[in-house]
C-alpha cells in the first residue's frame, strides 16, 4: 500500500514540475515572463 501512495505522489510531483516548466517555457517564448529580471544561471 505504501508503494502505491509513494508512486502516486512521485507521479503528481513529476506532472506538476513538468507543467511549471512548460508554462515558464511558453512565457519565455512570448517574452512576457512574470519575473521582471531574468533568473541567474544555476551553477
Amino acid at each position: 500500500m505504501g508503494k502505491l501512495i509513494a508512486g502516486l505522489m512521485a507521479l503528481m510531483l513529476t506532472l506538476s514540475s513538468a507543467t511549471v516548466l512548460a508554462c515558464s517555457a511558453e512565457k519565455a517564448k512570448e517574452g512576457k515572463g512574470e519575473m521582471s529580471t531574468p533568473l541567474p544561471p544555476k551553477t
